[in-house]
């Protein structure tokens, strides 16, 4: 099946023809795809141009593209129709891409041949390759919900029926805690997010590791998976405290970014008497001057 789809661009630049080339980001062996080519002149009288398209791990029944001229400021596209070969080992190769064409300057007695050359490279994988990345609080709060956000990316083959759990070993968690994606096409990436909660009951302060498992499966329905985690310290809220548990250890104590109500009372009180001081004193100084 060919396959058009454009994800990656490469620029030819000359100073009479600029060339671009667009083709996948990844590309299964033995599969055909397009790869699309514009051809923009930017001098006048070009004729005979001729695109060509190698490379030792690629087979096409055609893979040169001539054009007999073409006026300066316009362009022509063209599609190559190209195929990996069953051998071609997983990961990067080069291609080359070569354009030659002929151009006749005001005091040239006959057109003069130019060519150039550009090297790009293609991806060839026989399989999805997923990834994810995830973010999670550094503390949290017993029975108050937290986030833990993640990007999936897949860097392979298209990946089918995407699954992805969250769980720990360590602490019960509670909430939502799975994402489903039928597919996830090649280059792309999805973002996906967990609103979960460990027990209001929790004994004591407790380091947890939290796992985020996936499987997926490829197109010959053979399963695959992957893996990531993060580490929480979860712990009670104290009666009097207003705020976020996200915090940071200094050797064995834990200091966070709670307030508490006591503290909030006595700034407001404190401030109340600073805002007395301040306008007593400022009558104090106007009776001074009216005495004088």
């Amino acid at each position: 099946m060919c396959i058009p789809a454009y994800a990656l661009q490469s620029n030819m630049l000359d100073p009479n023809l600029q060339v671009t080339l667009e083709y996948p980001d990844v590309v299964k062996h033995r599969d055909r795809f397009v790869l699309s080519s514009v051809i923009k002149a930017t001098a006048d009288q070009i004729s005979n141009i001729t695109l060509s398209i190698s490379s030792p791990e690629l087979y096409s029944t055609n893979n040169t593209f001539s054009l007999s001229k073409l006026a300066k400021d316009s362009t022509f596209g063209n599609d190559f129709k190209l195929e990996t070969k069953s051998d071609t080992p997983n990961g990067i190769f080069v291609a080359n891409a070569q354009v030659t064409y002929y151009i006749k300057g005001l005091f040239d007695a006959n057109p003069v041949k130019n060519t150039f050359t550009h090297a790009f490279n293609l991806n060839t994988q026989s399989s999805p390759i997923l990834s994810i990345d995830i973010q999670a609080p550094n503390n949290v709060f017993s029975g108050e919900p937290f986030s833990i956000k993640g990007t999936i990316k897949n860097q392979g083959t298209m990946a089918q029926n995407v699954q992805i759990t969250a769980y720990s070993d360590d602490i019960s968690l509670e909430g939502k805690k799975s994402f489903l994606l039928s597919s996830l096409d090649s280059g792309k990436s999805s973002d996906f997010e967990f609103l979960v909660n460990v027990p209001k009951d929790l004994d004591i302060p407790t380091h947890a590791a939290i796992h985020v498992n996936g499987t997926y499966f490829d197109d010959s329905n053979q399963s695959h998976s992957i893996q990531d985690s993060v580490n929480i310290f979860a712990r009670h809220r104290g009666m009097m405290e207003i705020g976020d548990a996200n915090g940071i250890w200094l050797g064995t104590f834990f200091i966070a970014p709670v307030v508490g109500v006591g503290t909030i009372v006595s700034s407001a009180i404190g401030f109340f008497i600073f805002l007395w001081h301040f306008k007593n004193r400022k009558k104090q100084k106007k009776n001074k001057k009216q005495k004088t």
